[in-house]
């Protein structure tokens, strides 16, 4: 709790949730001069130490960093000097996409790249170029409509209008991979089925991909950077700013009850007791686990609930936590890796474990001699609804797995806590996004959900809203929201 609270005060807004977006919610909220609380039972958890190692709860890449990119159109529209933020760091090769019989590094500059692709996939040359030139396509219309989304937030006919104009380039542009009965086409697909399950939360048909898909694709080109230090320096950055800006921020409580009309009421326990905080606005993530006993289900927001329910989960994260002595780790072997272990299968039958590793110079996360590295593969379930003997049998095939590709690894380990990585999944789900299937007919794909709600003093935030833009979408949610409410306070006023 970082300022006095008042049961008679009137808020601008709140927020509820522990994830990124609402985070971003609450700062672009406290920056727009309103008055904000941000509730995260529990806290916004950015990484677990311990033994030394320092290790992600969201391993995710870190995407939108370069000039003019997502992170700095956040911070000039906050008013915020990005040359005091957390630095991170750009890698080359970006991703590392490693299959029985192939290592593709995809490195930052699209002509390397691309000769990469072809030099594994030699028979595949036209389709890789074509791919490209489609994939380029992309990334200049969905760059161009955030910038245009952003320059003109208010929804209504102006929106459905735009909405209209794009959909023939839209149309035009969206992506088609051939799903030949070829080893090296099925390898090929695997390949770019790996890009996009890690770095977009939405799960698409490979074979008919969303425009959003090629923007995922162009990412390596757009520039994918390691978090120097680890993800907390950004995270704390972030709260830093949100609290010298008038934020309050409620990490040790808990929400019991939310009114809406006619302005928002929350009752919540707090240490020694309890207490009601009332504002005229509410954005609430997506992912905050009472989200649908305490508000979906008021007869009010059957809508929302169904909008929800319309994107169910397709995968759910694990991640294992180890620490190993860095000779047991190949030294070609990049911050990102995608590890699939047979390219005849679906990624998503836990073929794929994504490997996230600390830099050899990153003294911040392992001691010297040493690296942390994050193993994760994606469930069915989530791990909220499985045992501890299901998750450690996960946790014991992922290093099965991985020894097929890191053949020292296990001889190599350091450090490993199969029961903390099991809490901490499980702990993580507010935080870490799931992958989302793909609503049926999408073609854009640049928001998959809408930040308003049928309730006019609510709005929504959380990765699901714009699953298909990945972690640049977590950002972009909690924005969206944040402007919604600030526009509607205006109105207000």
């Amino acid at each position: 709790m970082s300022a006095p609270l008042s049961a008679e005060r009137m808020n601008d807004t709140i927020v509820i949730g522990r994830d990124l977006s609402s985070l971003i919610a609450a700062l672009t909220s406290s920056r727009l001069g309103f008055k904000t609380i941000l509730i995260s039972e529990g806290g916004c958890r950015a990484e677990h130490r311990e033994a030394g190692y320092a290790f992600p709860v969201d391993p995710t890449p870190l995407s939108g960093y370069g000039d003019g990119q997502t992170v700095a159109h956040l911070l000039r529209a906050l008013d915020l000097e990005p040359e005091e933020a957390p630095q991170p760091l750009l890698v080359d090769p970006a991703i590392q996409v490693i299959l029985s019989n192939h290592r593709i590094d995809l490195f930052h500059e699209p002509e390397p790249l691309i000769r990469e692709l072809i030099r594994e996939f030699p028979q595949s040359a036209g389709e890789i170029r074509r791919l490209y030139d489609s994939v380029d396509r992309a990334k200049g219309m969905i760059e161009s409509w955030i910038g245009e989304d952003h320059a003109r937030p208010k929804r209504g006919l102006g929106t459905t209008l735009r909405g209209l104009i794009r959909l023939p380039a839209a149309l035009t542009g969206r992506l088609s991979l051939s799903n030949g009965g070829g080893e090296e086409s099925r390898a090929l697909i695997r390949v770019i089925e790996a890009q996009l399950t890690v770095l977009s939360h939405l799960h698409t048909d490979a074979a008919r991909l969303p425009l959003c898909a090629g923007y995922i694709l162009s990412l390596p080109q757009r520039g994918i950077f390691y978090p120097a230090g680890g993800p907390t320096a950004w995270i704390n950055w972030l709260r830093d700013r949100f609290t010298e800006s008038g934020g309050v921020m409620l990490d040790d409580c808990s929400v019991i009850r939310i009114d809406t009309k006619p302005d928002v009421a929350i009752d919540l326990t707090v240490p020694g007791g309890s207490t009601t905080l009332q504002a005229r606005h509410l954005i609430v993530s997506a992912q905050w686990e009472k989200l649908k006993p305490l508000l979906l289900q008021q007869r009010a927001c059957r809508r929302l609930a169904a909008k929800l329910a319309s994107v169910p989960p397709a995968a759910h994260p694990f991640c294992l936590h180890l620490g190993v002595h860095s000779g047991g780790l190949p030294d070609q072997l990049a911050p990102y890796a995608l590890w699939v272990r047979d390219a005849s299968k679906p990624i998503m039958d836990q073929n794929l474990v994504f490997i996230q590793t600390s830099r050899p110079d990153d003294l911040e996360r392992a001691p010297k001699g040493k690296r942390a590295l994050c193993a994760t593969a994606y469930l069915g379930k989530s791990p909220t609804m499985l045992t501890d003997q299901e998750l450690s049998g996960v946790a014991k095939s992922i290093i099965d797995s991985l020894e097929g590709l890191l053949p020292f690894l296990r001889e190599s380990i350091d450090y490993v806590n199969i029961e903390t990585s099991i809490a901490l999944s499980r702990d993580s789900h507010e935080i870490v996004n799931q992958k989302y299937h793909a609503p049926a007919g999408l073609v854009i794909g640049m928001e998959t959900l809408s930040p308003d709600t049928s309730l006019p003093n609510v709005f929504l935030t959380g990765g699901i809203l714009r699953a298909g833009l990945g972690f640049e979408g977590e950002i972009l949610s909690g924005m969206d929201a944040a402007f919604r409410a600030g526009r509607e306070r205006k109105h207000d006023g």
